[in-house]
């Protein structure tokens, strides 16, 4: 099982990684991004968009379990943070909770 928080973390930390909805949204569109990490309590018109998105050009979505307070914290940053993309990973093992 995977620590999705020390993932997110370690990912932000050692990969390259972009933060909000603006981002997520085109790197969904151009398939760019290796995984998108999405806040369970992420605006529901922006969910949509970006899942629909996601899934034409592949691009697999873990759904962060906690609210977008706590994804910002886990990512280090001291403020709210619905959508989190990954490019690369770096020495995250983050996508093993896509498999």
């Amino acid at each position: 099982m995977v620590d999705l928080d020390r993932s997110i973390n370690v990912a932000t930390k050692s990969g390259k990684t972009e933060f909000g909805v603006k981002r997520a949204l085109k790197a969904a569109r151009n398939g760019d991004a290796i995984a998108i990490v999405m806040a369970s309590n992420a605006p529901s018109e922006f969910q949509e968009d970006v899942t629909r998105y996601a899934g034409l050009s592949e691009v697999p979505i873990i759904v962060y379990p906690k609210s977008s307070q706590d994804l910002g914290i886990a990512c280090g940053r001291p403020h709210l943070t619905a959508f989190v993309t990954i490019f690369d990973a770096g020495d995250s093992d983050i996508m093993q909770a896509v498999n």
